[in-house]
């Protein structure tokens, strides 16, 4: 028997009827129910994570020159950091539900499963920044930039690592209590906030370092301090040093592979400053594009975990592709219409519709999604739990490929 499905056998004892009630309802085989999930439950919280995601980039917009002259280094990690956060606590969503559904854990803030990972994933969450950071300072090549910069990641983690964290234990338990899937909301949902709260947090942080440096190293000390109470209270055990090394494996190779957003962002910078518009839609295109492939990928473990795919080609995950690729595309047109808006209202500028834009950006996010999917099932064949891997690994390829998916776009309009 698979090692996996030996777990579900045991933990389904403690909490049995909600688990199986919730399964029920994620795993139903009609179309109608496919779409009814697709438009009525993921696609009201994309369209949140969209709006979430242009709140960041307002400030992106705004602070966009600020940071390509002053902090390059910034830009260098930028996509990391907003892609592998969302990663790690998307990743923490992922297992959240997977818990929720076997009955493993509690729908509760209270269960001790939620401190434990919440405080594994800030101290993940650290490893991203400081890989990234080191290629920043080689790229850069400035050390008194590479110190400020530093300083002000780590506390902007710190701080962003408890939001999300419960954020995630949130996006999943409530979910969960109203019989909705948690698979179709949790991970668009996490990584949109994590996009809210990265851009903000480090813009607010940078003017704080720039003006009253005093408050800003109070913060950086009640971090630390707050790091160490949830260390205290988190009782790790061998379980979850496994999912800490297994995770930070996956973590610290993705880690590399999303310095090349950061390269590609900070070198054509310029571009995408002088196309406007891109300035202000880069988290959300980003963003928008790791939810859909999150939302495949979180469905392909879950049931990977219950024993439903034994087979590479699964026909329900190709039609449900197929009509996420449609939501994709409604997304993708949204997304230029309030690029518009916020572009002439926060910036000053008049921009229209981009046409290629809207035309090959569900190319994109089909693509994304059909990478999730046989990442799932290939991390499940190689021993990797998917629900530690999949999510960060194709939210970071998501990163990479909406990234040189926008300076190729942004070459065609500028």
């Amino acid at each position: 028997m698979h090692p996996q499905k030996k777990k579900i056998v045991r933990r389904e004892k403690k909490w049995p009827v909600r688990a199986m009630a919730v399964v029920r309802v994620g795993t139903s085989a009609s179309l109608e129910a496919l779409l009814r999930e697709a438009f009525f439950i993921s696609f009201p919280a994309l369209i949140l994570c969209l709006l979430l995601d242009f709140f960041a980039g307002v400030f992106l917009g705004r602070f966009f020159d600020k940071i390509m002259n002053e902090y390059p280094i910034i830009l260098i990690i930028l996509p990391g950091i907003m892609g592998l956060r969302g990663n790690i606590y998307g990743s923490l969503a992922s297992r959240f539900t997977t818990m929720l559904h076997i009955g493993e854990m509690s729908p509760t803030l209270r269960d001790e499963n939620v401190t434990k990972n919440i405080f594994i994933s800030l101290l993940l969450s650290l490893l991203p920044t400081t890989v990234l950071w080191f290629v920043g300072i080689i790229k850069i090549r400035d050390v008194d930039i590479a110190v400020s910069v530093f300083l002000i990641i780590v506390v902007s983690t710190v701080f962003a690592g408890v939001l999300l964290g419960y954020s995630a234990a949130l996006a999943t338990i409530v979910p969960f209590k109203k019989e909705i899937d948690p698979d179709a909301v949790a991970a668009p949902i996490i990584t949109s906030v994590a996009d809210l709260i990265t851009i903000p947090l480090l813009v607010g942080f940078m003017l704080l370092y720039e003006r009253k440096a005093g408050i800003f190293y109070l913060f950086f000390i009640l971090g630390l301090v707050f790091m160490l109470l949830l260390a205290k209270f988190s009782k790790i055990g061998r379980e979850e040093r496994r999912i800490f090394m297994e995770v930070l494996g996956v973590v610290g190779a993705l880690a590399l592979l999303s310095s090349v957003s950061g390269v590609v962002l900070e070198s054509y910078s310029e571009l995408i400053y002088k196309s406007i518009i891109f300035s202000v839609m880069y988290p959300a295109i980003l963003d928008s594009t790791g939810n859909l492939g999150s939302i495949i990928g979180t469905k392909t473990s879950t049931r990977i975990h219950l024993g439903e795919i034994d087979k590479v080609f699964n026909r329900r995950i190709f039609i449900e592709i197929l009509v996420y690729t449609l939501v994709g595309f409604i997304i993708g047109f949204l997304a230029n219409l309030i690029a518009i808006g916020v572009v002439k209202l926060a910036l000053g500028y008049k921009v229209g519709l981009i046409t290629p834009f809207i035309l090959l950006y569900p190319l994109l996010v089909f693509m994304a999604m059909g990478v999730a999917y046989f990442l799932a099932i290939i991390f499940d064949r190689i021993g990797l739990d998917p629900d530690n891997a999949t999510v960060p690994t194709i939210t970071t390829l998501a990163d990479t490929f909406s990234t040189l998916f926008t300076v190729s776009i942004a070459h065609l309009i500028v």
